[in-house]
């Protein structure tokens, strides 16, 4: 009997460790979690990373950003959650799908039928499976869509195509030479007319600008429609990643701020 009793004790007193430790860690330190979705779109289980705000409330309706590059993810949810601390943006979701290869997935080719998986499928999943799901799960309010170098491409890609799927997109440095057809196109903005949309094209001034860029912005500097709300950053930080966080955030407080206007 005492031997049970002492056993039991330790137990007790190992699981208050526990979840002391936990508790700890649930406050300062706990970024997200995974969740997976079978894609019949994708035909592939596909693993999402998942950030919700501190003292998440499931009544309470967010923000969803999408981040379509997952080495971002850590960084970016940690800032996310910095800004909306001190008032800069308010609490927000943070979701980041995975991928196998990014140029693959996020080449921007439409109606495909081979089984490769591709910008098109990748764009038809994020409409019809992964929105869905999240929305199933939480009350989502504005949605903003990431990206950067190819997952960069496929944002602009994304919002050339259909638009309206998010509110605001983020493409930073991206690879623009497979969106040359489109960016080259007289009716470039044909689906852009109607709902208002935030747009922040950022790049870095030591790397030369491409003749695509070069194009896009004069699209946007002469066509865009007027719900079309849309803002260049340029920089010169030879900091890669001090660059990227640094629009990212610029990004998210322009957006919020140009939306409620």
């Amino acid at each position: 009997m005492k031997k049970i009793i002492v056993s039991v004790l330790m137990i007790i007193i190992n699981l208050s460790i526990l979840y002391g430790q936990k508790g700890r860690d649930s406050i300062f330190t706990y970024l997200g979690y995974s969740e997976k979705i079978e894609s019949k779109v994708l035909n592939q289980t596909k693993t999402i990373l998942i950030h919700l705000p501190y003292k998440f409330d499931i009544d309470k309706e967010y923000p969803l950003i999408v981040l379509s590059d997952f080495m971002a993810f850590k960084p970016f949810s940690s800032i996310t959650e910095l800004m909306a601390y001190n008032k800069t943006i308010p609490w927000s979701i943070v979701v980041c799908p995975m991928t196998i290869n990014a140029r693959d997935d996020y080449s921007p080719i439409i109606n495909d039928t081979s089984e490769t998986i591709n910008g098109g499928k990748t764009l038809d999943f994020y409409e019809k499976e992964l929105i869905p799901f999240l929305k199933s799960k939480y009350k989502i309010s504005k949605k903003v869509l990431w990206g950067q170098n190819n997952s960069g491409m496929f944002t602009t890609f994304v919002m050339l195509s259909k638009p309206g799927l998010f509110d605001g997109y983020f493409s930073d440095m991206p690879k623009l030479d497979l969106l040359k057809e489109k960016i080259n196109s007289d009716d470039i903005f044909k689906n852009c007319e109607g709902k208002k949309v935030f747009y922040q094209f950022s790049w870095n001034a030591s790397e030369p600008q491409k003749e695509t860029t070069k194009l896009l912005l004069d699209k946007l500097d002469n066509y865009a429609p007027e719900n079309l709300i849309w803002e260049y950053r340029e920089d010169n930080d030879s900091i890669f990643i001090t660059h990227i966080l640094t629009n990212y955030t610029y990004g998210l407080d322009s957006f919020f701020k140009r939306m409620a206007e």
